[in-house]
């Protein structure tokens, strides 16, 4: 494509980039409220809510941010029309409420993952251009491939004799359901770059508090993964 033509395409683009990044914003509004929710009661370190009239426009300003850019580069960087760009932020804006809420608590939502799952297997396989089992294979294959490391971590601390220390949480398992689902074919890709990503982020943990105990953040990798994988699979 031409120069002069692809810039006039980046240019046409700018206002649905700028309607994406509202809709986006909302939608990490939404999500942030609901976990605003389920946090209410259970023993889990909440959010300090913001008071006043802004927190009708703010609930989470990175859940929010993260989601209105996202939203705003799809239009620029991923192919096809309308339809695939919302499906494509749709499935964004559940990893990146999970990743935030499982780097600050260390815990997983099963309603805000799941709702996630639903949506890859609805539309997961569509984004990337495969048949619909294609998702219901990633979401098995995720939850088989974290499920095997979870046992073996739990194998590892029992011979260790390391008491109730997790080496990976429970909650990764059905993180990593959700991002096979939405990453469908490339499912491999997304837990492969993600397990990556999650293992980077175990040892700035471990060098941050000096020690191998506790529970490795590979959520927050895994959605990343997912996320690298709606962009570039």
């Amino acid at each position: 494509m031409p120069q002069n033509v692809r810039l006039t395409s980046m240019v046409e683009r700018l206002p649905i980039a700028l309607l994406a990044a509202v809709v986006g914003w909302w939608l990490g509004w939404a999500t942030a409220r609901l976990t605003e929710y389920l946090q209410t009661g259970d023993d889990t370190p909440a959010k300090l809510p913001i008071p006043g009239v802004r927190a009708l426009l703010i609930r989470d300003p990175i859940v929010q941010g993260a989601s209105a850019l996202v939203w705003a580069v799809i239009p620029f960087v991923v192919p096809g029309d309308g339809w695939r760009w919302a499906a494509t932020g749709l499935l964004a804006v559940p990893y990146i409420q999970v990743a935030v809420t499982d780097f600050r608590t260390r815990y997983v939502y099963t309603v805000i993952a799941g709702i996630g799952l639903a949506i890859g297997l609805a539309v997961g396989w569509q984004v990337h251009g495969g048949e619909w089992w294609t998702s219901v294979a990633g979401a098995a294959g995720g939850f088989a491939f974290l499920g095997f490391f979870y046992l073996f971590g739990r194998l590892y601390v029992r011979i260790r004799h390391l008491g109730d220390v997790e080496a990976m949480a429970s909650g990764d398992i059905t993180i990593a359901a959700m991002v096979g689902a939405g990453s469908a074919a490339c499912a491999p890709s997304a837990l492969f770059d993600g397990m990556l990503m999650g293992g980077v982020l175990a040892l700035g943990v471990w060098i941050i508090r000096r020690s191998a105990r506790g529970t490795m953040p590979f959520g927050p990798g895994l959605c990343l993964g997912g996320l690298a994988t709606l962009f570039w699979c």
